[in-house]
């Protein structure tokens, strides 16, 4: 019998998305680990380090996958992390400047960081992975021809990336000074998972812009430490701090039909027309058993004819900027969008990162969850319209004490 399990794991973590996800395929005894990361900006680091705080991906085993949703300094650490204690096949990770970089490395230089190995690859993350035992690894800037074939049973394993246009590859090639094969943002088939990202950041040729005028052709390494730190904050006010892009990822079980398939876990919202009373007794307990039978809980429900949505995916937003980019986002995963059961809230809730369209989604009868590493940054008002928009949305906070794990299972349905 085809029996898949998966698992989303999200870490005990006050400040960033970390999912460690794994699907295992019974029948051809196949399985896949991946990870996703995404410090939140902002981050308190240095605070971290003086209460010995140190946030790392957890300690179990290879990673086929692994996504950098951000280019900071504490997604840097895992990404060692992981090279230095296991076997890591596949690294993705957003294409960031020269100039944003440098902004990076300047910042956590004046605040004390000195690991030597974290700094190599803020420096230059092209050479050090190329140097580093990881199989494989993609830069991503920009996304590619929109994936249409959401639910068609023809999707191809594999690496589905489209390579960088030629004018933006030199473009790149110039900044750094030597060639690297940046892609656009597509999709990964693998064990019957799929992997679609996207790509959503400021266009490289205002950084080229900024980059030339201030520079006017000087090499930055001949700058003082005040031609510096006045570069950076003429830096900050055109682009933000720190101005970085981000990768969000929908990852989401393939070949589900609802006709043929069962898949589990529980809780539902009442409509009205429903019907639904408080009086067990009148019926003698069958209302319950029924709603148990065919209202089978949060993560799958109504999965018994060809029209079902069985939603089992998560989108993961890193710290994309709603207020620049809910249309365009919206848009990519609008052939998805109907398998999304999780999305995470953008730099943990900020009201920055936030945009009400977003929340306006067409979820049908299905409960919809919302996951945020509760800040000080949170807003309420964030929260307060999700929660106002629909009442089968759950939001779900996530701290050093608090994870959690959406885990279930696919089979065929019996006849």
């Amino acid at each position: 019998m085809d029996t898949r399990l998966f698992r989303y794991l999200f870490e005990n973590t006050s400040n960033a998305v970390v999912m460690t996800g794994c699907t295992w395929d019974k029948e051809v005894q196949e399985q896949i680990r991946y990870a996703y990361s995404c410090e939140m900006s902002h981050n308190n680091w240095h605070i971290n380090r003086r209460n010995g705080i140190k946030q790392i991906l957890c300690d179990q085993g290879p990673i086929d996958l692994l996504v950098l949703g951000a280019f900071s300094i504490e997604d840097a650490e895992r990404l060692v992390y992981v090279l230095h204690r296991s076997r890591l096949d596949t690294v993705i990770l957003p294409y960031v400047s020269p100039i944003q970089r440098f902004s990076i490395v300047q910042t956590i230089l004046m605040r004390g960081y000195e690991d030597p190995e974290v700094i190599e690859f803020l420096k230059s993350p092209y050479l050090y992975l190329k140097n580093s035992p990881v199989k494989n690894f993609y830069f991503i800037y920009g996304n590619s021809r929109k994936f249409e074939n959401i639910n068609r049973e023809l999707l191809y394993p594999g690496y589905h990336l489209e390579s960088q246009d030629q004018d933006i590859l030199d473009l790149i090639e110039e900044m750094e000074g030597y060639r690297i094969p940046v892609k656009k943002a597509g999709y990964i088939i693998n064990n019957r998972m799929l992997f679609y990202l996207g790509y959503f950041g400021i266009d490289l040729r205002m950084f080229k812009r900024f980059f030339n005028q201030y520079t006017q052709n000087k090499q930055i390494h001949t700058f003082s430490e005040r031609e510096i730190h006045k570069m950076l904050l003429f830096f900050k006010k055109d682009f933000g701090d720190p101005g970085m892009d981000t990768l969000t990822l929908f990852c989401s079980p393939i070949e589900i039909i609802a006709s043929q398939t069962d898949c589990v876990l529980n809780l539902i919202v009442v409509d009205k027309e429903e019907f639904c009373h408080a009086d067990i007794e009148g019926d003698e307990g069958r209302c319950t058993l029924k709603c148990m039978l065919y209202n089978d809980s949060d993560v799958c429900r109504c999965h018994r004819t060809e029209n079902a949505e069985l939603r089992a995916g998560m989108l993961l937003l890193g710290n994309i900027r709603l207020t620049r980019h809910v249309t365009e986002l919206k848009m990519h995963y609008r052939c998805v969008e109907n398998q999304i059961r999780a999305i995470t809230l953008p730099n943990c809730g900020h009201i920055n990162n936030w945009s009400h369209k977003l929340a306006e989604m067409n979820v049908g009868k299905n409960v919809i969850f919302w996951l945020c590493p509760l800040q000080a940054q949170t807003s309420d008002r964030v929260l307060r319209e999700i929660k106002m928009e629909n009442a089968r949305y759950r939001i779900v906070g996530l701290s050093e004490d608090y994870g959690c794990c959406f885990n279930g299972f696919l089979t065929e349905k019996t006849q």
